[in-house]
């Protein structure tokens, strides 16, 4: 601010040394050129004190400014009838007045109002030197009259004034286009500076509105991506640390009667424990290099999968029967991921909870539009407050992490879910997964 005050004080001082230095200089040198004469009149020096006072305030007060500039201004303009080069503070403040306006319209009325200003003050300052020329005897008249006013010495001399209103419309409306050309053409640049802030007001904002948006998408981007991990890693470690503690406990029950199926159940159990592993690591550590610089990636699970899960589970002593309806179509990743991530968990859950001996059934009923999954078994499994089964963990020592994950997985395709008791017993989870999400108008 102190900067740009001194900025404008010695842009001030420099209009006045150039406005009264000329005429100085050659009245000390005495070499009095016409027109370099310096303002002696005190009336013209009052009127330069609010055209230097608007150059200083400016840019802080720009509608003051404009107000004492034009003061002096029009002042100058009475006395002179041309405007010097103090006066060009005018057409300065008005351009900043131009570049600060929050409404053209009133900025141009300003302008026009400036402008009326200076034609008023030229024309009368016009009309008053003419009418004082003719009275001094210094331009022609067509008829004077003089007689002495009664107990006056002076004499009082009457003026025809024919002809000095036009002749002064007429030098006015030449002498003030060149202000008006510098009044138009300092509002036209401020007007266009303005109008470039503006819009370079509005670029930056548009660039920190996309900035904010693309954070928000990135943030978006990594809880969908977390939610999307927490998911897998659920249903991958509950499904392998079931499978491994059902295996571990037959080994166990096996291991003093039936040495031979001990070594086989162990074996399972190692390679549960191996599979669980590989995809956990393929889950957390999917962009990391080997040796050789290969992503250490394996594709995801699908349908296709749905065997050898089911063959794995068997292999732990759990009855499973697979059915199959209708022509496995292709199907989008999404679904077949789901699909195979829905049924690891409902038998995971029917593993750890419905009891021993329950028998489980997975049926797969591909349709045009949607895949229905339904997974039930026929188990009691530990009963909650006489409620019923308990799922994943829904009793006293679970949260029911595994039916919200599955319901997650479903919503997100835009599908059904519904969980409850079969008939006659046991539970019953079934899912209809469309192969499109159906749009929110839908």
């Amino acid at each position: 601010m102190l900067r740009r005050l001194r900025t404008d004080a010695v842009l001030a001082a420099a209009l006045m040394v150039l406005t009264v230095g000329p005429g100085a200089v050659s009245l000390l040198m005495g070499d009095q050129k016409p027109g370099a004469t310096v303002p002696v009149d005190a009336a013209w020096w009052l009127l330069a004190a609010p055209v230097v006072a608007g150059l200083l305030v400016r840019r802080s007060r720009p509608l003051l400014a404009l107000a004492l500039t034009a003061i002096g201004t029009t002042g100058h303009l009475l006395l002179q009838t041309k405007f010097q080069l103090l006066d060009l503070a005018l057409p300065l403040v008005l351009y900043t007045v131009a570049t600060v306006a929050r409404h053209r319209r009133a900025a141009t009325a300003l302008l026009g109002v400036v402008m009326l200003l200076t034609y008023a003050a030229m024309f009368t300052g016009r009309v008053r030197t003419d009418l004082t020329a003719l009275r001094a005897g210094k331009a022609e008249t067509t008829q004077v009259t003089g007689e002495k006013m009664p107990g006056k010495g002076k004499e009082l001399v009457a003026v025809d004034t024919t002809g000095v209103w036009g002749e002064a419309l007429i030098s006015t409306s030449q002498q003030v286009l060149e202000m008006w050309l510098l009044l138009v053409a300092a509002f036209a640049v401020g007007d266009g500076m303005r109008s470039r802030r503006a819009h370079l007001d509005t670029l930056e904002q548009r660039a920190a509105d996309l900035a904010r948006e693309q954070q928000q998408r990135a943030a978006l981007a990594v809880a969908a991506e977390r939610a999307r991990i927490t998911r897998e890693l659920h249903d991958v470690v509950a499904h392998g640390m079931s499978v491994m503690v059902v295996q571990a406990q037959g080994a166990a029950a096996a291991l003093d009667r039936h040495p031979e199926r001990t070594a086989t159940a162990l074996h399972h159990v190692i390679e549960t424990g191996r599979s669980s592993l590989a995809e956990m690591r393929r889950l957390l550590a999917a962009n990391r290099t080997g040796p050789a610089g290969d992503t250490e990636l394996a594709p995801q699970p699908g349908l296709g999968a749905v065997p050898a899960l089911v063959d794995q589970l068997r292999s732990a002593g759990m009855r499973i029967e697979l059915h199959v309806d209708g022509a496995p179509d292709v199907v989008p990743v999404g679904v077949d991921l789901s699909a195979y991530r829905i049924v690891q968990e409902a038998l995971t859950n029917t593993l750890k909870h419905a009891g021993p001996g329950a028998a489980a059934r997975v049926c797969l009923r591909f349709e045009a539009t949607c895949l229905h999954v339904e997974v039930t078994d026929d188990g009691a499994g530990p009963a909650v407050n006489g409620a019923g089964p308990a799922v994943d963990g829904a009793g006293p020592a679970g949260d029911g992490a595994g039916l919200r994950g599955i319901a997650e997985r479903v919503a997100m395709l835009g599908g059904t879910l519904e969980t409850g008791r079969g008939f006659p017993a046991g539970f019953r989870l079934g899912a209809t997964l469309p192969h499109h999400r159906p749009s929110p108008a839908g």
